[in-house]
């Protein structure tokens, strides 16, 4: 006799308490990433730029060097956001938080409806319409085909042994 290996389809809708409790952890990510990629980086695109004074009447943040510089942290947050979903379901304030992003069909989402959605988010705020929706769908879900799933919570070690 086999046994059905195959888990259940988890469509709870993650509340928007939840929700929005990962996505300030996120924040808090991102700040982080951006921080340190500014620590990092910019005394060495000071090198490259051969400035002296950094000050803005010099103009120097006016070069093509520094505005190509200013995007990687924007790739970086993006690559943290994308490889997060596509890679574990979730990032680092959803596993705090147990929701997860799934298709609608209940599978692991894609690259491209990670990178689509990433960029449709703005920011989180297309959360803002979710507690309106019949699925309490954001916009970026709406147009990606996912969803942010409450996961089911653990029982707790010896709770279900009859006393």
């Amino acid at each position: 006799m086999t046994k059905n290996t195959a888990q259940s389809l988890i469509t709870t809708p993650a509340p928007i308490t939840k929700k929005l409790g990962a996505w300030l952890y996120d924040i808090l990510i991102s700040i982080a990433i951006w921080f340190l990629w500014g620590l990092f980086t910019f005394p060495l695109i000071h090198w490259m730029l051969g400035v002296e004074d950094m000050n803005i009447e010099t103009g120097w943040q006016d070069s093509l060097t520094y505005q190509i510089y200013s995007l990687f942290p924007t790739l970086l947050l993006l690559l943290y956001f994308v490889g997060s979903h596509v890679r574990y379901g979730q990032t680092v304030g959803m596993s705090a938080w147990k929701i997860m992003l799934v298709q609608d069909n209940g599978k692991p989402v894609t690259f491209g409806a990670a990178l689509f959605r990433a960029i449709t988010s703005v920011l989180g705020l297309g959360m803002i319409i979710s507690p309106f929706t019949k699925k309490r769908l954001g916009w970026h879900d709406i147009l990606t085909n996912t969803r942010v799933v409450a996961l089911p919570e653990k029982a707790k070690p010896g709770t279900d042994k009859i006393k």
